[in-house]
């Protein structure tokens, strides 16, 4: 009996939802870093990200598989063909673009505050948490690109996911399985709500944004 659609579609937002925050968490930490370090490092560091960014999908997944198969050296871990590999292989994927997305206005915003923190004779490191209660509508946008990069992804989730039924298969995989069978109508369907997915995602963030802003 084939997989209900409800199921592929609430276990990709799951799995994607997961790696997007994984990736904006951590993303989040290192633009931080990288606004503190020297201009110098910050440049190089943040030219490293972009070459990422540019970096096929597919290319991850051949490094993560390569890494957790039975005899790679993550092996023993038993993550090869689960849900938590997809998560993993999302985050990686997401993670250059969430840097890069929130660096620029993020820093645009730093070197004005710093500025200010400064001249009221305060460490630089005190503009920290002043960017961040600034930054609102860049942080939710760049939940958004990585949610969306994630969710869109399809080599890491079929190399290191293996689109099992019932355990890891997600909207991505659901379409090229079905296309190659000639389900045609349920790829195209799943098409669909992966598109409307990602359409109403952005057009809720952009109100809180808009919100966010008229309240500030």
């Amino acid at each position: 009996m084939p997989e209900p659609l409800h199921a592929i579609i609430f276990r990709s937002i799951y799995i994607s939802s997961i790696a997007a925050l994984l990736a904006f968490i951590v993303g989040l930490f290192i633009v931080v870093f990288l606004l503190k370090a020297p201009a110098r490092v910050s440049r190089n560091a943040l030219g490293v990200f972009e070459g990422l960014v540019g970096i096929p999908p597919i290319v991850v997944g051949v490094f993560m598989y390569m890494l957790l198969y039975p005899g790679g050296p993550l092996g023993p871990l038993r993550l090869l063909y689960t849900p938590t590999a997809i998560i993993i292989g999302e985050f990686l994927v997401a993670l250059p673009l969430a840097v890069v997305f929130m660096h620029r206005p993020l820093e645009s915003l730093w070197r004005d505050l710093t500025e200010l923190v400064e001249s009221l004779g305060a460490p630089k490191s005190k503009a920290v948490p002043l960017v961040l209660r600034e930054s609102p509508p860049i942080l939710l946008t760049a939940y958004l690109v990585s949610f969306s990069r994630a969710i869109g992804e399809l080599g890491v989730a079929l190399i290191v996911g293996g689109g099992i039924e019932g355990v890891t298969n997600v909207m991505t995989t659901a379409i090229a399985l079905e296309t190659s069978l000639g389900n045609y109508e349920v790829a195209l369907k799943l098409g669909i709500i992966l598109v409307l997915i990602a359409v109403s995602l952005i057009l809720v963030l952009r109100l809180a944004g808009a919100r966010i802003v008229e309240a500030a």
